[in-house]
């Protein structure tokens, strides 16, 4: 990514992260609502497949991340992305 430049991703994390968590600076994606996990799920999928200034070491970073949305949606009993 270019110094100064964030994806939408980032910003909306930076969001949640203020939002829920604890001392530490950690959350649980358990602390999240439906929708909060499936608009991370978009940003996500937008900022590795769609986004020029994200870089190929960066998508691959975030790969993990969507595998965790994944995870959080089979135990939530949500259906599976459709991507």
């Amino acid at each position: 990514m270019a110094d100064d430049y964030r994806p939408a991703l980032a910003d909306y994390f930076d969001e949640l992260e203020a939002r829920y968590a604890d001392a530490n600076g950690d959350f649980s994606f358990d602390s999240l609502t439906d929708e909060e996990l499936l608009k991370i799920e978009e940003l996500g999928r937008h900022a590795i497949h769609e986004d020029p200034q994200v870089t190929a070491q960066e998508k691959l970073n975030l790969q993990p991340l969507l595998d965790l949305v994944g995870k959080q949606r089979a135990k939530r009993g949500l259906p599976p992305a459709t991507h």
